[in-house]
């Protein structure tokens, strides 16, 4: 996934992120979920299994994601917290949602915090620290997500500017045994952050 020749592209940015109840939900192995409750707070760096019942209740097992790709990688089981099925919500893309950057002013950015809020990404040339940060790239056609990069925005030997990104998976497994993952370079105006 070296940089190519969408130089010259300008794509839409990728569909926003929004939660949905857990309860809607099937098949929930890996998928990227937040915990919380309405008017407390949310966390969100996890990934889910299945539901499982227990004393007649549903119930989320949920890790971090450091643990869920540990567990991938190795074939081990992970110990998971289990959390009620109303205190989780699945993260999805949302292809039929207005296709929009994040607003820059706070007024626009205020939320009812009765659910966790959509989140719109930002454009990578627009956010200071990438380093870390999960992003989406446009590459052929098509946004790839599940991206962390690696580095902040550099000028390439061909005088465009450029982020180094990893796959998220490789970004972990980074920080837990010291193997650097393969690094593939994205045009910025073509990356977009989480926000």
């Amino acid at each position: 996934m070296a940089a190519d020749g969408s130089r010259y592209e300008f794509p839409d940015p990728p569909p926003p992120t929004k939660a949905v109840p857990a309860v809607q939900c099937f098949d929930m192995r890996g998928a990227r979920v937040i915990v919380g409750a309405a008017g407390r707070g949310w966390r969100g760096d996890l990934r889910a299994d299945d539901p499982i019942m227990r004393g007649g209740e549903l119930w989320v097992p949920v890790l971090p994601e450091s643990e869920f790709y540990r567990s991938e990688d190795d074939g081990d089981e992970a110990i998971a917290a289990l959390h009620p099925v109303e205190t989780v919500w699945v993260e999805q893309a949302d292809p039929a949602m207005d296709r929009r950057t994040a607003p820059p002013h706070l007024f626009e950015r205020l939320v009812d915090n009765e659910s966790p809020p959509t989140r719109y990404p930002v454009p990578a040339s627009d956010v200071h620290g990438l380093t870390g940060r999960r992003v989406w790239v446009w590459r052929s056609g098509e946004f790839l997500a599940d991206l962390r990069c690696v580095c902040e925005a550099f000028e390439n030997s061909e005088g465009d500017i450029a982020i180094n990104v990893c796959a998220e998976r490789d970004w972990y497994r980074w920080a837990r045994t010291g193997k650097a993952p393969r690094i593939d370079e994205a045009l910025i105006h073509l990356a977009w952050v989480e926000h």
